[in-house]
């Protein structure tokens, strides 16, 4: 295995991705196998034998493995399913491998390496998984959870599902292969932790002829571990293993159980979460004697599964402290985590770190996660990632706490204790502030992380006087040289003392960053930014792709011509853009985005109603760019589809349901004066009224329970998905028809949404439905979302009283701008559009200001690709270029900053309410 471990070590190298791939060319050539084709992807390879046709669905299996396990596993496999002549697919490289067992695999699905389509009868697949079996026994893999295994203990797993499926599009916007049931219907392939073929599946094939009747029926039994411990929460589901709150039945303590399942989470040595389970049980009580860890209670195995038990600390992660802690920049003279309390935790850390260091052991993975704020000081839980210094160990750490030589440097290594000390400054940067230090990468030529760190602690720091006091330390601890960041002693000495005035540390702070050596990215030039903003999206088409603009992870499996992650939200803003600066250049870029929708338009069989999901969207963005080119084709194109979309439809909100259709149908009769959809856009309202429940008081859409959706069941308050949203729509359609059956509604509307606004500080929260949970500012759920319907409102009716909860909004959106990303949906692009809106309505510029303040925010953030200066994601992990999260929904918002006019994605007649 010696050569299988070189090249595990290698996994992360470009020039090493074809590991796996050379394992399945290998088998081929063995066997002398022509025809076959192997057609790597991003994620999967698929192999397929010359001329066999897969069926939709059928008993499949599955073949487990580590990433140091999965070069000989598949060698192994395909020598058989080559031989068998039967396709197959495999995760690609040994990274992907990793990442099917790690903590961020689907829990259901993770594990899987292999996926074997038989298309066999019995028989002959029960010889394939015994001949599969033996070839892999031995070898080390998780099971898989979805699936039940051949064998006890076999990497051989098998589920019935779909092979191609029947694909299309689920009520949520998601494309999936779907299966095919006996009535005809087509039914999703759920792929859930536990073995759950549809009913009408074909027998087991691998089940007993007579099998014994399994009990059925009677309340759930409670779970006891070890006959001790008595489980009574889940706070964690992961694939490597669960994590719960219980109670020591011989004690009656409450505890924390920590689950580790075989050969899950494994690591590219070999280790695996059991590993990490124990290595955790001997830190901890090595670390007993000190005070600052929880006390290891008991680890015992159970059922093939290992557990550890730790006492339940009580308190808060010190994340969760920060963020019920910080006062809000909302105006007043000072905002942040107030300075004593900044002041004692920050000391409190630094004492920490020192004391893991004194033990010759380093953290590895330091953040606001895995530190716990008691009444009695800070504690350090996960102890898992900790390593002797000097220990060579697989690269670990959460983005944004990082040091550049363990987010840049090899896969593997030894941690320096340098590298702990980053760590430390970015969890004091995000102490004071409540933000996370995290940053894109530049494309190139990556300007120093310690310089964009800086300028972005200068802005926190303005009216911030725990980031100000702190700045030096941050400033020194988060340098780039490893060599440069100070001692533990020397942020000992600059923390002492309750001077509210910075101290120096050792050397100057930022000696990079003199006057003359700035780059043209430090201060924000509206104009600049709009035209790099436009000419990356320009030059990021791929018109020869099935896509035209690459997604991120959320919309990978979303219809390509949507509104959310799809061209037709980019083509929107981009015609936006062409009508504000006309220029040949952005006109063919509008053409080419229009026709290669165009093109694609009858490709999906499911039409959806959605205005960012489904075909609405898609029609309304034709729509403006045929109006906008002078293209008679788009604008009927435009029309045709806008008349096809379903308007009766369970789910009512904008994003996915009638709301958005309505809305499109509104601006459609708006452009073409068609009264057709004038029309429709009552159809739409007349279902939204029939739609209409009282319950508590409160008016509300909610989503039918039996309705196939992740939404089944909600009735949420915001825009995207709740009553906002639905209340715009109706409210505009009332004003076009003059029905005031409509406009009774979006008033009653408005006032469910007063009475459940959550104030304080003079600032208006949202939770996302009557369940309550976390108060919410940004477009989809919460008060931008929220305030965009009640400024429409206001402006409607009249009445002063919304002007209040309006600016009460506006201050809960502007206070919370240094803790979001850039973006439309869950980001400050979204809320800088209502600050817009309601400095139009207003004529209030302060509000226009609160917005700019609002660019000011994402601005800090901002990353270089080929030389332009743009932003990142919302999740401020990537750059996008989609509407939802990405560029094209900030450029929106920076052309009506700069330019004025009208809100993308809302009818005009809104613009006209006076």
């Amino acid at each position: 295995m010696e050569l299988t471990v070189a090249a595990a070590r290698r996994a992360d190298r470009p020039a090493d991705e074809t590991i796996l791939v050379d394992c399945v060319r290998a088998a081929l050539r063995r066997a002398d196998a022509t025809g076959w084709r192997v057609e790597p992807g991003d994620f999967w390879c698929h192999v397929q034998p010359p001329g066999q046709r897969q069926p939709v669905q059928g008993w499949k299996l599955h073949v487990s493995a580590t990433p140091l396990s999965a070069p000989l596993v598949l060698s192994r496999v395909a020598d058989v399913l080559v031989r068998a002549g039967r396709s197959f697919k495999f995760a690609r490289t040994l990274d992907r491998v990793r990442e099917q067992g790690s903590r961020h695999a689907e829990r259901g699905a993770g594990g899987k390496f292999v996926t074997v389509y038989p298309g066999l009868p019995d028989d002959e697949l029960r010889d394939l998984a015994e001949e599969l079996h033996q070839a892999t026994l031995g070898l080390p893999g998780p099971g898989v959870l979805s699936d039940r295994p051949y064998r006890p203990g076999s990497l051989v797993h098998y589920r019935f599902g779909v092979y191609g499926g029947v694909p299309m599009l689920s009520n949520d916007g998601m494309r999936e292969a779907m299966l095919v049931a006996p009535d005809g219907s087509l039914v999703p392939d759920q792929r859930k932790a536990w073995f759950t073929p549809p009913g009408w599946a074909p027998r087991d094939p691998f089940a007993p002829v007579d099998p014994t009747p399994a009990e059925t029926g009677g309340a759930p039994r409670p779970v006891l571990l070890n006959g001790r411990y008595r489980v009574h929460q889940v706070i964690r589901h992961d694939f490597p293993g669960s994590v719960y709150r219980a109670t020591d039945q011989s004690t009656g303590a409450a505890v924390i159980v920590k689950q580790a399942r075989p050969h899950a989470g494994a690591d590219i040595f070999g280790g695996e979460v059991r590993d990490r389970r124990r290595h955790e049980a001997e830190m901890l009580r090595r670390f007993a004697a000190t005070g600052f860890t929880a006390r290891l209670v008991d680890l015992f195995e159970q059922q093939g599964d290992l557990f550890l038990v730790q006492e339940q600390l009580p308190g808060t992660t010190l994340r969760q402290w920060v963020s019920t802690t910080v006062v809000p920049d909302d105006g007043g003279p000072a905002w942040g985590v107030p300075l004593p309390e900044v002041l004692r935790t920050a000391r409190d850390l630094v004492e920490l770190v020192r004391r893991v260091h004194q033990e010759g052991f380093v953290l590895r993975d330091l953040s606001p996660n895995n530190i716990m704020v008691t009444d009695d000081g800070l504690r350090l839980i996960d102890l898992e990632a900790l390593v002797p210094v000097g220990a060579t160990v697989p690269r670990l750490f959460t983005p944004g706490y990082g040091a550049p030589e363990q987010t840049g440097g090899a896969p593997v290594g030894p941690v320096p204790v340098a590298a702990d000390l980053y760590a430390l400054g970015a969890v004091l940067f995000h102490l004071a502030s409540a933000v996370d230090p995290v940053l894109v990468r530049d494309d190139a030529g990556d300007r120093p992380r310690q310089d964009r760190l800086g300028r972005w602690l200068d802005q926190l720091a303005a009216r911030n006087p725990a980031a100000r006091r702190l700045a030096p330390v941050i400033r020194a601890l988060t340098r780039d040289d490893p060599d440069r960041r100070p001692r533990i002693d020397e942020v000992a000495a600059a923390l002492a003392g309750d001077d509210p005035e910075p101290a120096r540390v050792d050397a100057p702070d930022r000696p990079v960053d003199r006057v003359g050596q700035r780059t043209h990215a430090d201060v924000l030039d509206l104009k600049q930014l709009v035209a790099d903003a436009t000419d990356h999206l320009v030059a990021t088409m791929r018109p020869e792709g099935s896509r035209l603009w690459a997604p991120g992870p959320s919309g990978t499996k979303t219809d390509p011509l949507n509104v959310q992650h799809g061209a037709a939200g980019v083509l929107g803003v981009l015609v936006r853009a062409y009508q504000a600066e006309p220029d040949e250049a952005l006109r063919a870029a509008v053409a080419g985005a229009a026709d290669w929708i165009s093109r694609r338009i009858c490709h999906e069989s499911r039409l959806l109603p959605g205005l960012h999901y489904g075909r609405s969207g898609t029609a309304w963005a034709l729509l403006e760019a045929g109006e906008t080119l002078g293209a008679a084709r788009l604008t009927d194109l435009a029309a045709d589809l806008a008349a096809r979309v379903p308007l009766r439809w369970p789910n009512p909100d904008v994003c996915h349901g009638t709301a958005g259709a309505g809305l499109t149908q509104l601006r459609l009769w708006e452009v073409t004066g068609r009264d057709v959809f004038l029309d429709r856009a009552g159809q739409a309202a007349e279902a939204l009224a029939d739609a209409a429940h009282e319950r508590d008081g409160l008016l509300l859409w909610p989503v039918p329970p039996e309705f196939p959706s992740l939404l089944a069941g909600a009735a949420h308050y915001g825009f995207a998905h709740g009553v906002a949203g639905v209340a715009s729509f109706l409210l505009a359609v009332g004003r076009a028809t003059g029905d005031e059956r409509y406009l009774d509604l979006a008033a009653r509307a408005g006032r469910t949404l007063r009475s459940v606004a959550e104030v304080s500080g003079g600032s208006a929260r949202w939770a996302s439905s009557p369940k309550g949970g976390q108060l919410l500012t940004h477009w989809c759920s919460g008060s931008s979302g929220i305030g965009t319907f009640l400024v429409r409102l206001w402006r409607h009716d009249g009445d002063d009283r919304w002007l209040d909860l309006l600016d009460q909004a506006a201050r809960a959106v502007h206070g919370s701008r240094w803790h979001a990303g850039p973006g439309q949906c869950h980001g400050l692009a979204g809320d800088g559009e209502f600050l817009l809106d309601l400095a139009d309505a207003s004529g209030d510029e302060r509000y226009r200001r609160w917005a700019e303040d609002l660019v000011t925010s994402s601005y800090v953030q901002n990353v270089l690709r080929d030389g332009r200066v743009v932003l990142p994601d919302e999740s401020r992990n990537s750059v996008l270029a989609e509407f939802s999260a990405g560029m094209a929904g900030v450029l929106a918002l920076l052309l009506r900053l700069r330019d004025g006019g009208p809100r993308l994605w809302l009818p005009e007649a809104f613009a006209r309410i006076r």
